[in-house]
């Protein structure tokens, strides 16, 4: 097991250990690296991978606490904002609340991830770690979204006037995970002004109703009238999780799924051998599928649909209620756009392969042209008669003599009959 080294939140301290040197209550507390293995009594490390597969954004970020002025919601505690510090605003939202027994730290990966993106991420801890329930952790996902909006108005905050207060994402892992699904499902204005997507990590879930659950043990279940909503929600569970938590069967992630609502738009990724830890911090496909979601629906960037298609290498099972056909539906009748449309590149930054995909409404002569931030052309990637329909071209990040490109700010064009648009695109090493 290798060494791991956290860093205190605020820069009070540090601690270098293993988390099998960890007691019950100190592996509980570094839940965000460590879990605690109820077979062998020992603390372990999170399943999943490790915080330094971690792909960050961009953008530089920081963070914004209550000894800054931050509001002390009353449903939650210790809130902790990150925000990109130069990305374009206004910017989207995503609140995260943590796992039975950890504190808003354990969230702080995740949240530091989003914000290097360009968005806004709320980190908070429920008002007791222990004994705080699936719905009132909900209810303190909904009070976070009130402190995030207050800094919009809020004159000496950074982000005075930077926000955008109409998109939100509710998250978290473990019971936060649970708590992100019981959100979109209360009677708030939140939830139904401001919520446009959740996303749900190793969840698990825990309603109690004598009534509908009454064959159950402690008349706890889960049933489709427990997620009636129509929120666009991602899952990602583990395949092994009922292995760790058996006494959660029916409860767990993939059960939400298939409990929520098939007219709602929703995404199910299992993890190939998946722990109950595997989407505790953002790494690998994980981190992707996510960041997607959040670009998907915070910005409203269709483009990012198809690869929400895409089933990650890693997964187990993947399915998806999801529709990205360009059509639209109006009257109930289906029209298809008469115009051509260049989509953003997918993935965006990439490294080294990313598609691009557009959409031809009749045959058309199109010309797909790469070039550097000088306006040197790099390479003709299509030229030609195309058909229409949509259509995806790939780039290898290579020149027209097959040399690979140095990392940098790209621009791809296309031009078609009397159409012609140029996007930008970031190429990492």
């Amino acid at each position: 097991m290798r060494n791991f080294f956290i860093t205190l939140s605020l820069v009070t301290g540090f601690l270098y250990s293993e988390c099998s040197d960890l007691d019950y209550g100190e592996c509980l507390y570094w839940s965000y690296y460590c879990e605690w293995n109820e077979d062998t009594e020992e603390c372990q490390e999170v399943g999943g991978g490790g915080g330094g597969d971690t792909y960050y954004g961009p953008y530089e970020f920081s963070s914004l606490s209550e000894s800054d002025g931050l509001r002390n919601g009353p449903d939650y505690s210790d809130g902790v904002l990150f925000y990109p510090m130069d990305a374009e605003p206004p910017y989207g939202s995503i609140v995260l609340t943590p796992g039975w027994g950890g504190g808003g730290e354990s969230m702080y990966g995740w949240a530091e991830f989003f914000a290097s993106h360009g968005f806004i991420a709320m980190a908070i801890s429920p008002n007791d770690q222990v004994n705080d329930s699936h719905q009132q952790r909900a209810e303190g996902l909904l009070d976070a979204i009130q402190s995030i909006k207050q800094e919009q108005w809020r004159v000496d905050s950074p982000l005075f006037g930077f926000i955008d207060t109409t998109r939100f994402i509710v998250s978290g892992y473990s019971m936060g995970g649970g708590a992100s699904q019981i959100a979109l499902t209360l009677d708030d204005f939140n939830v139904t002004e401001y919520i446009v997507g959740a996303i749900a990590l190793n969840p698990t879930i825990i309603v109690e109703d004598c009534d509908v659950c009454a064959d159950y043990e402690y008349c706890i279940c889960l049933v489709p009238e427990f997620l009636e909503h129509d929120i666009p929600t991602i899952v990602i569970a583990g395949q092994n999780e009922i292995d760790e938590l058996p006494s959660y069967d029916g409860l767990l992630g993939q059960d939400i799924y298939y409990n929520t609502p098939e007219t709602t738009d929703k995404i199910l990724y299992e993890i190939s051998n998946g722990s109950h830890g595997s989407a505790a911090f953002p790494s690998g496909s994980v981190q992707e599928k996510a960041l997607y979601w959040a670009k998907y629906h915070l910005t409203e960037d269709i483009s990012y649909c198809d690869s929400l298609l895409l089933s990650p290498d890693d997964a187990s099972l993947y399915v998806t209620t999801i529709d990205c056909s360009p059509s639209v539906a109006i009257d109930d009748k289906t029209i298809v756009p008469k115009d051509f449309i260049l989509y953003q590149n997918y993935p965006n930054p990439f490294n080294p392969k990313t598609t691009i995909r557009y959409f031809n409404p009749k045959d058309s002569f199109i010309k797909i042209t790469i070039h550097d931030v000088l306006g040197n052309m790099v390479i003709n990637l299509f030229e030609g008669i195309d058909s229409p329909g949509e259509k995806n071209i790939i780039w290898n990040s290579k020149n027209s003599n097959g040399q690979s490109v140095p990392a940098g700010l790209y621009f791809y064009t296309v031009k078609a009959d009397n159409f012609v648009d140029a996007k930008k695109m970031i190429l990492l090493k």
